[in-house]
């Protein structure tokens, strides 16, 4: 009898245990069922790489996200990058090319031409800006929430200040929809990227010494120090990588929507850590992985979709983030102190 009862608790324990290490694709099966019953047109082709779009935008800001979080830091500037790049690339390109007697903005507001120069700029900008968040964290030791703070008032300042307040058209330069409306067998170009970027740093994170050393940055800074890991320049690439991917989001939205506007992006940075705390990732750094903020990601896109779908407005959707925030971050803890 008492080994009955030992194999039954034996079996309940690799039951809960099976199912805690799989609850985010439990809850993602979930929402599709509950997608499905709600909506008849949740499952169109139409909706569904909607879908995978949105996912790729919030999924590509989350893995940069998660980056800055494995190394206990946090990003504000995320959103706020992804109206600034594109903006500052197109008045960078301006500048570059009216040299040559190139006219790339007519009409006031058309972006025309320069789309390859306005593309690397994007990355390099927001590249830049991750890196200076980095240096100025380490080096002012300024709290990394100050910072980018900071950095996102300044950025969205400035692109009031560089577009005058007006949107950038980008219905006629060539080849500028591409990779926010192309698709190949029937799956957006944009979710394949994200799909590509995100394998590859959990590729990167989970056999390489970079993972190592990005982990032991946030999980032990003090113990990484001393076994030689140089923990701020590892700080600085996280700002670094998350910058490149506000970058990659902004070329992203920006080439769906056909235009740049000052405000887009707005509140994104909230739901990239959204993303990363549902994911695993915590604040306390050192601790999750990218897979569960990739399978987070699409959680979230699918849920918010949903809600579109029924007909619930945006200021009901802002309350159910910040309390999935609140909710998941504390479920974690919990996980923690009775493990």
């Amino acid at each position: 009898m008492a080994s009955d009862t030992s194999s039954i608790n034996g079996g309940y324990r690799v039951s809960a245990k099976l199912i805690k290490d799989n609850m985010l694709i439990i809850i993602l099966l979930l929402e599709l069922i509950i997608g499905v019953i709600l909506s008849p047109v949740f499952l169109g082709k139409t909706n569904i790489q909607s879908i995978l779009i949105n996912t790729a935008i919030f999924g590509l800001l989350a893995v940069g996200q998660s980056l800055v979080m494995l190394v206990k830091e946090i990003d504000l500037s995320v959103g706020a990058m992804m109206a600034f790049g594109p903006i500052a690339a197109i008045a960078l390109t301006e500048k570059i090319l009216s040299g040559s007697g190139t006219e790339i903005i007519v009409g006031g507001n058309y972006v025309v031409d320069g789309l390859l120069l306005i593309v690397i700029l994007v990355l390099l900008i927001s590249a830049l800006i991750g890196i200076l968040n980095g240096i100025i964290r380490v080096k002012a030791q300024v709290p990394s929430l100050i910072v980018t703070l900071g950095m996102m008032y300044v950025l969205s300042g400035m692109s009031y200040i560089l577009s005058g307040g007006y949107s950038l058209y980008l219905t006629n330069l060539e080849g500028a929809k591409s990779l926010g409306n192309n698709m190949i067998a029937g799956i957006p170009v944009n979710f394949i990227l994200f799909l590509v970027i995100g394998v590859l740093v959990i590729l990167v994170l989970k056999y390489t010494k970079v993972g190592h050393r990005i982990y032991s940055t946030g999980g032990n800074e003090k113990a990484a120090i001393y076994s030689g890991i140089n923990t701020n320049f590892w700080k600085i690439m996280a700002f670094g990588i998350s910058g490149v991917c506000a970058g990659a989001a902004a070329l992203i939205y920006s080439s769906r929507l056909q235009s740049v506007e000052t405000i887009q992006g707005s509140g994104y940075e909230l739901i990239s850590i959204a993303i990363a705390v549902i994911g695993g990732i915590t604040l306390e750094g050192g601790r999750g992985n990218i897979f569960g903020a990739i399978i987070a990601s699409a959680i979230l896109c699918i849920m918010l979709n949903i809600l579109s779908l029924v007909g619930l407005i945006a200021w009901y959707k802002t309350i159910i983030i910040g309390l999935i925030i609140i909710g998941a971050a504390s479920q974690h803890a919990f996980s923690r102190r009775t493990a």
